[in-house]
């Protein structure tokens, strides 16, 4: 297929003058509810998927993983990232776990095993996402069915029993327990692979050429990560790699992409995703959070309440263990609106809140 130079470069200096993103397309609905009216612009330039790259970037026993993917000339769809580590679980003195020890991670170990995810791109930092275990687990738990009983499980993903997600006996233990339990007991390596959640892995875009892109994961503490009634265990990993996609594209592309870059910056639009934890005081009737974000209003608001004991992470503990602690109202408001209009009461409350906001 032969590609004009010419037409390459009016295409994407013509939306430079209309200020438009690049790679423009025809939209596509963002948000969520009858009233988003968010838009995204998907690519219409389909290449062939490159070969998958695998970068190693870790160590065994690091607490940070980062990995630079260099740019080179050489397009990397941000969607088709994703990662894959070898590890197991010891007793702190470095001894494997013997039969009658009964330990098991909590759910989706590849992701909810690391409490922060920062990407950098070209050394400028675009995203810093804390509480990224939460962030991941409110994406599983909102995947489709089908999707958690097949994608999700190479991460470790099963769900857990209601009432005995905090279980640590076989006896007592749910499904989700047992299954995690049979997969890592007597010190059993764990292969897992998955995507990786974060802001720009989510959108359809290709990183354009010579760009550095840089990724760290810092790991949750052991207590977080694991259920046990001892609290004689770590992970230890053994491996972990990035697999990164990339895609070879036209000569006349690259040189339409540099004549735009003389003449304006590109514009990536990402929807933003942002997990906010608050600390609330027990044995309050009341409680209001002011200023619980600032700036856009969100298209969609996900609300759960763990323990605090269980969030600082506790062998335990559950920290995904969500509940609703006897809450009898809840309302949001925007300024002096009411979000929704008839507040959500004891009646008709579940344990996890998602709201539409205008």
């Amino acid at each position: 297929m032969h590609l004009d130079r010419r037409a390459c470069q009016d295409y994407y200096c013509s939306q430079l003058q209309n200020s438009d993103s690049y790679f423009q397309g025809v939209s596509h609905q963002r948000g969520y509810g009858m009233f988003s009216n968010l838009f995204r612009m998907i690519s219409p330039i389909a290449m062939k998927a490159g070969k998958y790259l695998g970068k190693h970037i870790l160590s065994t026993g690091s607490k940070v993983m980062s990995d630079v993917v260099r740019g080179r000339k050489l397009f990397r769809p941000s969607s088709y990232t994703s990662s894959f580590t070898s590890e197991n679980n010891e007793k702190k003195n470095g001894s494997n776990i013997a039969t009658p020890d009964v330990v098991a991670p909590v759910n989706y170990l590849l992701n909810t095993l690391f409490s922060e995810c920062s990407i950098t791109l070209n050394d400028k930092q675009v995203s810093s996402q804390a509480n990224y275990a939460y962030r991941c687990m409110f994406d599983a738990l909102l995947s489709p069915k089908a999707v958690q009983e097949s994608l999700l499980t190479a991460g470790l993903f099963f769900r857990d029993s209601p009432g005995k997600i905090d279980a640590t006996e076989i006896l007592n233990a749910g499904e989700g327990f047992k299954t995690r339990y049979n997969i890592c007991k007597d010190s059993k390596l764990m292969d897992m692979i998955g995507a990786l959640h974060f802001d720009l892995g989510n959108q359809s875009k290709y990183l354009i050429n010579s760009v550095n892109l840089r990724i760290k994961l810092e790991r949750n503490k052991d207590a977080f990560a694991l259920m046990s009634a001892s609290q004689d265990f770590k992970i230890v990993i053994q491996h972990a790699s990035l697999f990164v996609r990339k895609v070879k594209v036209a000569p006349s592309i690259l040189i339409a992409h540099e004549t735009a870059l003389s003449r304006g910056a590109i514009k990536m639009p990402l929807r933003r995703t942002e997990v906010k934890s608050f600390a609330l005081s027990s044995g309050m009737q009341s409680i209001t959070i002011p200023n619980a974000f600032i700036g856009h209003v969100p298209a969609r608001l996900i609300m759960g309440m763990v323990s605090s004991t269980a969030h600082n992470g506790d062998f335990s503990n559950n920290p995904f263990n969500f509940k609703h602690y006897d809450l009898s109202y809840l309302c949001l408001l925007d300024g002096n609106r009411m979000i929704p209009s008839n507040p959500i009461n004891r009646n008709s409350i579940p344990l996890t809140v998602i709201a539409d906001v205008i």
